[in-house]
């Protein structure tokens, strides 16, 4: 069986048919008559067609399709899907199914997401893209920030409040910065054992080749001057450190495999475009996970939005981000640079009421980017309209497509002109992509350390902000003064940094999300961390009796 004979029996089933032209077949797969008749012949042998050639002019080849072809198929459907993989039923949903056949594999492929229990407990989740890269050095979405704080292990853990002991067990003061001791007995995924060198290897590497240089600069160089002791030599206080050390990017890998083996409580069994696939680590330094597995598969996004809006994902679970939507000015190539009374023309028409009202994930006007702070900057009317093209990227989502035709439409009406265009995650940080944009749509989510996440916005090469508002002298400055006070002064500089960028017209908060998650009911309580994603090394299943 295989998409081209689906193909055809469903041409003639809509036609009320149980028979197609060669012709016809070669129409409906886009095939060509040499590789159907290829096929033709094989299904024949199997029983489920006849095949009788066309004779003479005016006489077409036609495939016959036996009596009992829709059981045989259904019955393979059935048979079949029970040996598959998830990722192999994914690639089904592409086949032009017959309707009613194609509603039965939905029922099969989703009752299998979720919770399934067998020789392994596994969680089976659906995805609309493959996962990015999961090196901690490169991890710029929410998604993969989540998953690697499942993967791998930091030296101290930060849960939004404290900070904890992770693989440092202690911490203490030195004449150059800070002496740290660590835990004995840690195994990585590839079952070597964790000592100071893959420690050293990691945070020198990050503070080589790491893309948050500004927010780990304050480390002046890391060594270790015995097996299971690693020295920071640096100026900064022991808070800024600990914390810093507790950021994703700070997460320790092994040599040459960077991105797939850590420490954490699950590994990296399998990565493709298909299906990622994690296995509990059973020897980590946190308790082993009560799942066996969790596995993302790869769908549509039409897939998707059916399988997430099922009768059964009643539990729902309502995320207030820390961060907001956002349009920020392209400083690097935009003609817009040099325009600040146009931009700040831009910025006053934006409506960001209308964009809350239309409603879904949206959830108040933003003015910054730490929603419970969020205050409107009043600014003078010292602007003008200019009717050179802008162009306008956004993501290919339906809420920041509808975000980007309203806003266009507002400014249309003001008397600009507007050009919107689609951009993508992958391609979002390359020359081509920002060469050709004067406003980019994005968003920022910040994870539990909302100070130092902040930070990384304005300065990091994996935030838009920071790569395009990188060679602003004033802003350098400004973010200069962080490293020199203590922590309690930082929430007084955000106000600074967030005004500074939009009275200067950089950036425009547009609006802050409460994002809607919704898991089927019988999952019950799931414990969630800051991006919405489950933790899922909390996971469970309770055993059948």
């Amino acid at each position: 069986m295989n998409p081209k004979l689906v193909s055809i029996y469903r041409y003639a089933i809509e036609r009320d048919r149980e028979d197609v032209t060669l012709r016809e077949a070669v129409n409906a797969t886009g095939y060509s008559e040499k590789q159907i008749k290829r096929d033709v012949n094989v299904w024949a042998q199997s029983g489920w067609v006849e095949y009788r050639p066309g004779r003479g002019r005016g006489h077409e080849s036609v495939i016959q399709f036996a009596p009992s072809f829709n059981q045989v198929l259904t019955t393979w459907v059935d048979t079949t899907f029970a040996r598959i993989t998830m990722a192999e039923a994914a690639k089904w949903l592409e086949w032009e199914w017959p309707p009613l056949l194609r509603e039965k594999i939905q029922a099969h492929i989703w009752g299998r997401f979720g919770f399934e229990q067998t020789e392994e407990d596994r969680f089976i989740f659906p995805r609309t893209r493959a996962l990015a890269s999961l090196d901690p050095l490169d991890i710029h979405i929410a998604m993969e920030a989540s998953l690697a704080r499942h993967l791998f292990d930091r030296l101290f853990e930060w849960d939004g409040n404290v900070i904890r002991p992770s693989l440092a067990h202690h911490i203490e003061a030195t004449r150059f910065g800070f002496r740290l001791y660590i835990r004995k007995g840690v195994l990585f995924h590839n079952g070597m054992s964790l000592s100071a060198n893959e420690i050293v290897y990691s945070l020198n590497r990050l503070l080589r080749y790491g893309k948050q240089r500004w927010l780990f600069a304050p480390i002046e160089r890391v060594d270790s001057p015995a097996p299971f002791i690693v020295d920071i030599y640096t100026s900064a206080h022991g808070g800024y450190i600990e914390r810093l050390l507790a950021q994703t990017p700070a997460s320790i890998s092994y040599k040459g495999f960077e991105g797939t083996v850590g420490t954490g409580p699950f590994k990296l069994e399998r990565v493709s475009e298909d299906v990622t696939r994690f296995q509990a680590f059973e020897r980590g330094l946190r308790p082993r996970p009560s799942l066996d597995v969790v596995e993302f598969v790869t769908f549509s996004e039409a897939d998707h939005a059916e399988w997430s809006m099922r009768d059964d994902h009643r539990l729902v679970k309502w995320v207030a981000e820390a961060g907001a939507r956002y349009a920020v000015f392209n400083m690097r190539h935009s003609w817009l640079k040099d325009a600040p009374d146009v931009r700040r023309a831009i910025l006053r028409t934006i409506d960001k009421t209308a964009l809350v009202a239309l409603g879904g994930e949206r959830h108040q006007v933003a003015h910054g980017f730490f929603p419970e702070a969020s205050q409107e900057v009043k600014r003078e009317a010292e602007d003008r309209i200019d009717v050179r093209p802008i162009r306008l990227l956004h993501l290919p989502y339906a809420t920041a497509t509808e975000d980007a035709n309203l806003i266009a439409q507002q400014l249309t009406f003001a008397g600009f002109t507007v050009e919107t265009e689609v951009y993508t995650l992958s391609v979002l940080f390359e020359e081509e992509t920002l060469r050709r944009a004067d406003i980019i749509l994005c968003g920022e989510m910040m994870n539990e350390d909302r100070d130092l996440a902040f930070l990384a916005f304005m300065t990091s090469e994996l935030s838009l902000v920071g790569k395009l508002l990188g060679e602003d002298a004033t802003l350098r400055t400004m973010m200069d003064r962080y490293h020199q006070v203590d922590l309690d002064v930082w929430p007084h500089l955000h106000r600074e940094v967030e005004r500074y960028v939009t009275e200067q017209a950089y950036v425009v908060p547009l609006y802050h999300v409460a994002r809607e998650r919704r898991f089927p009911s019988f999952l019950g309580d799931v414990p969630i961390d800051i991006y919405g994603h489950p933790r899922y090394e909390q996971l469970w299943i309770r055993p059948s009796l």
